[in-house]
């Protein structure tokens, strides 16, 4: 059944990069095409050293690539975007509808409300920012909703670093039933709440540094150099960890969006930029 879900959904996931101006990726998200759109995390428009985003799909194989483009991050946050549901916090969708990903199959999104814990599960990602697309297996551990009463699935199957946006599907019917959101357990909270600390750190040792001296030997550069470090091995351990509790947002929401707003919120993009090159 697994492989079916490989051969009837890899096609439709892509990857997305972001490349800071030297070119160097920043941080990653996984996500997944519907129609001529494309769905993925809303941590999407939280990524504040972005230049660009490069995203991706992968042939059968999981690595060779089938279609790529880069797209300056503004044009993407801003003239792409084209909603993100009830500003949830959990999931945006763009417009893609660009030749590059004219014969990249979409998938469908499923109407069921009621999920069986038990269920089992796949989902389909690129985790810790490898560059091969991978499929995981699992079964739907519980359903909860937040204060705001949007509706979760928590499932076991292992998710990393740029794991977000990947789809989980049911291996029955091959839609998807679910989006993976952003990791938010102990481990991750701690590690966010770490990455402040040292930004309190060296602002505070930057501003006190070459007062004191010891000789030739600058203290307060030591402690920078230290605090440096920390924040770099903090971030390669979050980029390389997995949690198996991972959660991902119901698609209660972004059914009713697509169905209400994503034709109409396109048409009025296309009329209106006709409009103003009419007026230029």
């Amino acid at each position: 059944m697994l492989t079916n879900v490989w051969k009837s959904c890899h096609a439709s996931v892509c990857q997305l990069n972001f490349l800071n101006e030297r070119g160097v990726c920043v941080d990653t998200l996984s996500g997944f095409k519907v129609g001529s759109f494309l769905v993925t995390s809303q941590q999407a428009f939280c990524i504040g050293k972005a230049h660009k985003v490069q995203i991706k799909f992968v042939d059968f194989d999981a690595n060779t690539l089938s279609a790529s483009m880069k797209i300056p991050y503004a044009e993407f946050t801003q003239e792409l975007r084209i909603g993100v549901v009830q500003d949830s916090g959990h999931y945006a969708v763009f417009n893609i509808d660009f030749s590059e990903f004219k014969n990249i199959p979409g998938l469908a999104l499923s109407e069921q409300r009621s999920l069986s814990i038990g269920s089992s599960v796949a989902s389909l990602g690129f985790s810790c920012g490898y560059s091969n697309l991978s499929l995981k297996s699992g079964i739907i551990s519980s359903v909860f909703a937040d204060r705001n009463g949007i509706r979760f699935l928590q499932f076991d199957g292992q998710v990393a670093h740029g794991n977000s946006g990947s789809p989980i599907v049911n291996p029955a019917t091959m839609e998807v039933v679910g989006i993976v959101s952003r990791r938010s357990t102990p481990a991750s909270n701690a590690y966010h709440q770490l990455k402040e600390n040292i930004a309190a750190n060296l602002n505070e040792l930057k501003r006190v540094e070459a007062v004191v001296k010891f000789g030739d030997i600058d203290p307060i550069q030591v402690l920078i150099v230290n605090q440096n470090q920390l924040k770099l091995l903090a971030n390669v351990i979050y980029r390389h960890s997995s949690t198996s509790i991972a959660q991902a947002v119901m698609l209660d929401g972004i059914i009713s969006f697509f169905n209400q707003n994503v034709a109409s919120t396109f048409t009025n993009k296309v009329v209106n930029k006709a409009h103003n090159l009419y007026q230029g």
